[in-house]
């Protein structure tokens, strides 16, 4: 898993220094990738946040609240508008916004312009002819005529191996923190 996290951090760190930070506003989408109960963590992943929200009340309290709730992201710290797991955020959660996802007749990515708001998702729609393999594990393509940099995970051998154990709902750790 550190492997992973380092290749994909890696990737990560030359998207930035190519393109910039990526605006994206994890900590606060209502709209798609931090809504509703659709991010898959490995046992691994599980146990680091489990472990870490039982050690720190603060941090236990807030999650238990945001459940009670029925917030889109339990982990989520509705005042300070941050993650509560920030350290330890699964890589679902990681670089979501870093990297580009192959459907059956098109590329998918979050926009590199701007954020995705309340209700609004800002997901982009690529054709493949228009995507190209950069420098594995990045794929890009031309916008407004600037090259835009992502991550293509389906390329990186130990993501491959990441995802047959990313079979938990993020939100399964609530039911151990409960106990």
């Amino acid at each position: 898993m550190e492997k992973l996290r380092d290749i994909l951090e890696n990737a990560k760190k030359k998207i930035v220094k190519l393109n910039g930070e990526r605006i994206c506003n994890q900590t606060s989408n209502r709209c798609g990738c931090c809504s509703g109960d659709y991010a898959l963590i490995s046992l691994k992943e599980k146990i680091e946040i489990l472990k870490f929200v039982k050690s720190n009340s603060g941090v236990k309290e807030k999650v238990l609240k945001n459940k009670l709730e029925e917030s889109p992201c339990y982990f989520r710290d509705k005042e300070n508008g941050v993650c509560l797991i920030y350290d330890l955020r699964p890589i679902c959660c990681r670089y979501i916004s870093y990297k580009i996802y192959e459907k059956d007749d098109c590329y998918k990515t979050c926009s590199p312009f701007e954020p995705c708001k309340k209700g609004k998702s800002t997901v982009i729609k690529i054709e493949k002819n228009r995507v190209f393999t950069k420098e594995i594990p990045l794929k890009s393509f031309f916008l407004d005529d600037e090259e835009y940099y992502f991550i293509d995970d389906n390329i990186i051998l130990e993501y491959q191996e990441y995802k047959k154990t990313q079979n938990l709902r993020l939100s399964s750790i609530i039911d151990e923190i409960e106990k």
